[in-house]
């Protein structure tokens, strides 16, 4: 279990919709977006806790990372 708040999944919701907008594809469900961002904060915690010192807290330096890899990354498959 991820331990985040709903702000700061608000957060990260609204990069990806900026960034579905500048590939004009179609936004997420808030909903169906919270999967995919909990994907992505695991992925960050197994890289980032090799020896699970960090627990089930997100750490805000993973969140704000996760934040930055949305913003200046997102592709848009199709």
């Amino acid at each position: 279990m991820l331990l985040y708040t709903e702000k700061q999944l608000d957060t990260a919701y609204r990069i990806d919709c900026k960034a579905r907008t500048r590939c004009k594809e179609p936004w997420l469900k808030r909903e169906d977006f919270r999967p995919l961002y909990e994907d992505l904060i695991e992925s960050f915690m197994v890289a980032h806790n090799k020896d699970n010192i960090l627990g089930d807290d997100v750490p805000e330096y993973l969140l704000d990372s996760v934040n930055d890899l949305l913003e200046s990354t997102l592709t848009i498959d199709k």
